[in-house]
C-alpha cells in the first residue's frame, strides 16, 4: 500500500496540468471575447459611417472582407 507521500507527485502533477488547461481556456476566451467586441465595434462603425443597416446586403458586402481579413490574420497568428 502506498502512502500519501508516494502519491503526492502524482496528485500535484494532475493539479498543475488541470490548472494549465484552465488558464489556456481562460486566455482563449479572453481573446475570443476581444475579437467579438472588435467585430461588433467595426460593424457598428461601418453601419454608422455608410448608413447601411446590418440586415441590408450592402452592409455585408462591405463587412465580409473585413471579417475574412480578421479571421485569416487570427489563424495565421495562432498557427505560428
Amino acid at each position: 500500500m502506498k502512502t500519501i507521500t508516494e502519491y503526492r507527485p502524482m496528485i500535484f502533477s494532475l493539479l498543475a496540468a488541470q490548472s494549465e488547461k484552465h488558464s489556456r481556456q481562460y486566455r482563449r476566451l479572453k481573446i475570443e471575447l476581444l475579437a467579438t467586441v472588435g467585430y461588433g465595434a467595426g460593424g457598428l462603425w461601418l453601419s454608422c459611417d455608410t448608413g447601411f443597416a446590418p440586415w441590408q446586403w450592402q452592409f455585408w458586402l462591405m463587412f465580409a472582407p473585413l471579417f475574412l481579413a480578421g479571421e485569416l490574420t487570427w489563424r495565421a497568428w495562432a498557427g505560428r
